[in-house]
């Protein structure tokens, strides 16, 4: 890291062109061939550079300056971020903050904690104006590509640039920094939590054989480290690759493995999602009795431990289930309740469409085309595609049976449209 870089930084965070800064210093060549690092600014154009962007002299004459002392923090951060420790990251968090001078004073530290504030930003959702900064620095103080031979600095970049390739869908080069991270460490709790992501990846990939392969190391882990917790979650989510393999016993076993966990762990959150899953793998193996139970069970846990984000989901499995078993108006009942814990537009749209389907089991015809209709010029009104590919599929084979051919062909059409966007 040069200086050059540390200048580029501001400037462009300033919004000021090279042309804007050297005016009146050095020529807008000279600025090029100091920000790319081929020279070294003396000191007095360093003071005039300062004054220009709006930043203390120090801040451009030590950026070389390394403070062991801010380093070990920002090492203590990043370990409290690896493993979730909430409260230990607040209270680092506002002492660097405190000590914020002495953080941003050399590069090198600056670096190191962009990058571990900037991975805490995303793991958390984060202000985004606060990460366009943080990923503009680490940009221009690390190039792509370059080599690290700073294993500290190499574990932040990997530990940043992992969560930022998931997030913007680049699962291989997320995986490359991952693999790098469990090779590097030491600790094993934190090679869990490694592991846990990889295996992510390679679920996102559907490449299952390896997802489940790095789960597996994960459960190692977390049993050695007494982790029940992130054990259940483990389980939960090997089930649920099993049951995308439809491997549904395999996937089963696993997940009342994890059940047995968050029952003595009192985790509701888990637990709820763990019962839904179940209740998924139950439908496809064609037991609506467990099925219907495990949604059942959901909802409560969810309702009683006041987590409703996200109930509407086991509400529309377990509505769907009663559906299909001609329980109409326990349909009809349960459809009520969930219309109270609607969170959002798409919540409604879901049981909209649930509506229209038990208004078609109950032979209102009429109903059922007017609330498919209804539904997808809404949905069109606000271009949902990922949802009105199925209700083109749907209404357009309800036509063609009920040999409305005409208006059949409209919707296969539309559908045939929307699969070529």
């Amino acid at each position: 890291m040069n200086i050059g870089r540390r200048i580029k930084y501001v400037r462009q965070l300033r919004g000021l062109s090279q042309s804007e800064l050297s005016v009146g210093v050095v020529s807008a060549t000279h600025l090029s061939n100091i920000e790319s690092g081929k020279y070294v600014p003396s000191k007095d154009i360093l003071v005039l550079f300062a004054e220009r962007l709006g930043v203390e002299e120090d801040y451009l004459f030590n950026y070389d300056q390394k403070d062991q002392t801010i380093i070990d923090l920002i090492v203590e951060l990043k370990g409290a971020v690896i493993i979730g420790d909430a409260p230990r990251v607040g209270n680092l968090l506002d002492r660097l903050e405190s000590l914020e001078k002495q953080v941003v004073k050399g590069m090198y530290t600056e670096l190191l904690y962009a990058l571990i504030k900037g991975a805490h930003l995303m793991k958390t959702g984060g202000n985004s104006d606060e990460l366009s900064s943080i990923q503009l620095l680490v940009n221009l103080y690390v190039k792509e590509d370059e080599k690290i031979d700073d294993a500290v600095l190499l574990s932040f970049y990997d530990y940043y640039y992992g969560f930022y390739h998931f997030q913007h869908n680049h699962l291989q080069k997320s995986l490359k920094h991952y693999n790098r991270l469990v090779a590097q460490t030491h600790d094993e709790l934190e090679k869990g939590l490694f592991f846990y992501n990889i295996s992510l990846l390679h679920k996102h990939n559907r490449e299952y054989y390896k997802a489940i392969d790095a789960a597996k190391e994960c459960l190692d882990v977390f049993q050695k480290k007494l982790e029940w917790d992130r054990l259940g979650e483990t389980y939960n989510m090997i089930g649920a690759m099993h049951w995308e393999m439809d491997e549904c016993e395999t996937a089963m076993e696993y997940l009342l493995k994890g059940e047995k966990i968050v029952s003595i762990t009192n985790n509701e959150k888990l637990k709820s999602r763990i019962h839904h899953n179940c209740g998924l793998i139950n439908k496809q193996l064609g037991d609506y009795g467990a099925a219907i139970y495990y949604f059942r069970k959901s909802i409560e846990t969810k309702i009683e431990s006041g987590d409703l984000h996200n109930i509407v989901l086991p509400y529309r499995s377990l509505i769907g289930s009663l559906i299909d078993r001609d329980k109409i108006e326990e349909a009809k009942l349960v459809l009520d309740h969930a219309r109270e814990h609607c969170q959002s537009e798409q919540d409604q749209y879901f049981l909209k469409e649930l509506e229209a389907f038990i208004f078609e089991k109950e032979g209102r015809f009429e109903d059922f085309e007017r609330c498919m209709n209804d539904l997808i010029k809404e949905l069109e009104k606000r271009d949902y595609h990922f949802k009105l590919k199925g209700l083109y599929e749907r209404l357009g084979d309800y036509y063609y049976k009920n040999r409305k051919y005409k208006l059949a062909a409209s919707y296969m059409k539309k559908e045939i449209q929307l699969s070529s966007v």
